[in-house]
């Protein structure tokens, strides 16, 4: 059975014991601040022996983790991806999209679909998305300097 431990730099382990021939041993599953499904998902992956979420959630919550729950935006920016990407829904939640959308709906504009990779993303992920483009700018090369162009001279006409 899985469990949380807390670390002296404020971060948390997903812990499993294990036993060897040198006796029991804990097995670092996943490290993190915020415990989250994709937190949950690797630690799952990684655990040998039967991984129960909940109790998870409610030994992390009992060390003082907060614990981020999925939210509707990004549940929906999963089902568009898998959409995007090929991926069949099953024909009761279509029908249900098609009724909740109405019979005026367009199809989408072809800038939306990449933003889909971004629906419920945190604010830190999209924080180092903009740091890492800002720090693209700097290996563009520098603008060049037009020069000014001169137009020659409009004299009037002598009478």
């Amino acid at each position: 059975m899985a469990f949380v431990v807390c670390r002296a730099d404020g971060r948390f382990e997903i812990r499993e014991s294990v036993h060897t021939a040198h006796g029991p041993r804990a097995r670092t599953l996943a490290t993190f601040r915020t415990l989250d499904d994709g937190v949950l998902d690797h630690a799952e992956g990684r655990a040998l022996r039967p991984f129960d979420r909940e109790v998870v959630i409610a030994r992390a919550a009992a060390r003082g983790a907060e614990y981020v729950a999925p939210d509707a935006l990004a549940l929906a920016g999963r089902l568009m991806r898998a959409i995007a990407v090929g991926g069949q829904i099953p024909p009761v939640i279509a029908q249900a999209l098609r009724h909740q959308l109405g019979p005026d709906a367009s199809p989408l504009p072809d800038s939306i679909p990449p933003l889909f990779d971004w629906m419920g993303r945190s604010s830190s992920d999209r924080g180092d998305a903009l740091r890492d483009l800002l720090r693209m700018t700097d290996r563009l090369p520098p603008p060049r300097r037009r020069r000014q162009r001169r137009f020659p001279r409009i004299q009037s006409a002598h009478r």
